[in-house]
């Protein structure tokens, strides 16, 4: 793991002292990210099930493990649904290799072409597959459920934030 280097400056009654840090620091390759199986089942996941919004990715995760298939996050209920600081980091390293992408206008999670190769040559967790054909309706169902709440959400948003301008233009006269 490569070292990552910071010095620090300090100052004591006029003196000055220098104090090195070192932090590790995890270097993300595409090679790491192929034999980690966690990340293969999530970009498995998203290959089959996807484009989805990374809200609807973090819901459908913790019901597949609800279903009894251990994929390995720890989740928080929040507001909105289910996050997983782990699920949202091997997003990160996912789409910092490569192998998914966001959608720029739909703002959907996706599988890339090299993220489709990497599946093809590493071969789909064998686990994940046989769930995912056993509830595929029920997943794509749930899927085509959380997507449309979210989009239900970002159309509102604009409507609510209409609404409120002229009263705070009222109150800014």
């Amino acid at each position: 793991m490569p070292k990552k280097e910071e010095q620090k400056e300090q100052k004591q009654e006029g003196t000055k002292t220098k104090e090195l840090k070192i932090a590790s620091v995890q270097v993300v390759t595409r090679d790491a990210v192929m034999k980690n199986q966690r990340q293969m089942n999530v970009l498995y996941i998203i290959d089959k099930l996807g484009p989805m919004y990374e809200r609807t990715l973090h819901e459908l995760v913790r019901q597949i493990q609800e279903k009894g298939m251990p994929l390995g996050y720890n989740f928080i209920r929040v507001a909105e649904g289910s996050h997983s600081p782990e699920l949202k980091n091997d997003l990160i390293s996912l789409t910092y290799v490569g192998f998914i992408e966001t959608d720029p206008i739909r703002r959907k999670v996706r599988t890339t072409g090299d993220g489709k190769e990497a599946l093809e040559k590493q071969g789909a967790p064998a686990g994940i597959v046989k769930l995912l054909e056993e509830e595929r309706d029920n997943l794509k169902n749930l899927t085509a459920l959380l997507d449309s709440q979210i989009e239900v959400q970002f159309r509102r948003k604009p409507e609510r934030e209409r609404r409120s301008l002229p009263r705070l233009r009222d109150l800014l006269r």
